[in-house]
């Protein structure tokens, strides 16, 4: 029995990232059954601008019985290259009780050490936080696009600083299923679960997302391997395209029933 709690990213929903959605949007999350939610910046950010407090969102989240699974997404370099604070973020993130934040490393022309040395730097003038820095590899990306070179990336640096692992960029990345015996699942946030259409692996995009076991990608075998490794982190539906556009409140039933059913088949 899989014992991963499941969320869905905000972003998965029809204005998902807008906070004028935010409380119907949690109402259809926990109608659904979901237990957690991924929240982004901007849902934070308006909120707060709209004279409303982090206080308010933890107990609209804990009234519904859910939490936060992630917050999306900070970069790890400013645009002129040097390692940027992100401080706010993770206290947004501290103060709503979600464990990790999505941190995105957007030079993949970088070399291994030169990789290695921004993240320690950069999870180093957060950690004090308390709240783990999740790198997200990128499947179309020609380095740090798999698992195993994510771990390359984070594995000598400070012990927040983990992973995020997108079921969709593993499988666009090409990456082999031994990887996943490579990488510790303690060093795994969290689970970005979706599926793809039956298109090309190698020009696919996020639009060619769908629902979890609807699609090409062998989740079952994926999720069993990281549960083997001991990953015991949320597992966050995050579907991009045309799924982005309908009801959210189907959307949030369909999610789950179809996340649901994978889970339970394993």
């Amino acid at each position: 029995m899989v014992s991963n709690t499941l969320g869905i990213n905000l972003v998965t929903l029809k204005q998902g990232t807008e906070a004028k959605y935010l409380v119907p949007n949690l109402d259809r999350i926990r109608h659904a059954g979901f237990q957690g939610v991924g929240l982004w910046q901007s849902n934070i950010r308006e909120w707060l601008q709209a004279g409303l407090t982090l206080a308010n969102l933890r107990e609209h989240m804990a009234g519904r019985h859910l939490k936060a699974d992630e917050i999306c997404f900070v970069e790890v370099l400013k645009q002129d290259g040097t390692v940027a604070d992100q401080r706010q973020a993770f206290e947004w993130a501290r103060e709503l009780g979600a464990p990790a934040v999505i941190s995105l490393y957007f030079r993949p022309d970088q070399p291994l050490p030169k990789a290695r040395e921004d993240w320690a730097q950069f999870v180093r003038r957060v950690e004090d936080i308390g709240v783990a820095a999740a790198f997200e590899f990128i499947g179309p990306w020609p380095q740090y696009n798999s698992p195993l070179q994510a771990w390359e990336v984070i594995r000598e640096g400070p012990a927040l600083g983990t992973m995020v692992f997108d079921t969709f960029h593993f499988w666009r990345g090409g990456c082999d299923m031994s990887q996943l015996e490579k990488v510790p699942g303690g060093r795994i946030s969290l689970v970005h679960l979706n599926d793809a259409r039956d298109v090309p692996r190698e020009t696919a995009v996020d639009a060619d997302r769908t629902y979890p076991g609807e699609g090409v990608i062998p989740l079952r075998e994926i999720l069993r391997g990281l549960i083997q490794q001991g990953f015991t982190g949320p597992l966050s539906v995050e579907i991009f395209g045309p799924v982005q556009q309908d009801n959210p409140a189907a959307v949030c039933k369909h999610a789950y029933k179809a996340a649901r059913a994978l889970l339970d088949s394993l």
